[in-house]
């Protein structure tokens, strides 16, 4: 009986973990444990980002340094122009990561939750993009720094 139970008790916990397909793209400063993007399960190899929506964003992590500030960086990379690097513009409110649900300043060894939204322009061409959201600390080192394959229709 004690099996059967920590078997389901696994498998729960197994299906809240899932998330959003994700690469680690050089955090130094930070561990990332999750990354939620709204309607972007982890089932999908690809992200559809849908021109004139807005896409949420969750990235759980945990802090291997102190930082007073989080600036939160977003580009845009197309591989079919040679790994171009785009940048997506964020409103000053949205690329204060001290503003999307951090509590700064930052502690190491503790763990975080940042929500954020990207607006998907409706001028955006419809192409394969890897989407790279960075989390910046005090000395722009990367605390979060992970890439999402998607593609804008």
């Amino acid at each position: 009986m004690n099996r059967l139970v920590a078997c389901f008790a696994v498998f729960v916990l197994a299906a809240q973990v899932s998330g959003t397909k994700f690469k680690d793209c050089g955090s130094t400063t930070g561990q990332v444990k999750a990354v939620e993007v709204t309607d972007c399960p982890d089932s999908e190899d690809t992200c559809i980002l849908k021109r004139g929506s807005t896409k949420g964003i969750t990235i759980k992590f945990a802090s291997k340094t102190g930082s007073k500030s989080v600036k939160t960086v977003i580009h845009g990379v197309i591989e079919a122009l040679g790994n171009l690097n785009l940048p997506f513009p964020l409103p000053r409110s949205k690329s204060d990561g001290c503003k999307s649900g951090l509590a700064c300043p930052l502690k190491n060894g503790e763990n975080y939750v940042y929500n954020n939204s990207l607006d998907v322009k409706s001028f955006y061409p419809p192409f394969g993009v890897t989407v790279r959201w960075e989390l910046k600390g005090d000395d722009n080192s990367d605390i979060v720094c992970i890439e999402i394959p998607c593609q804008i229709e």
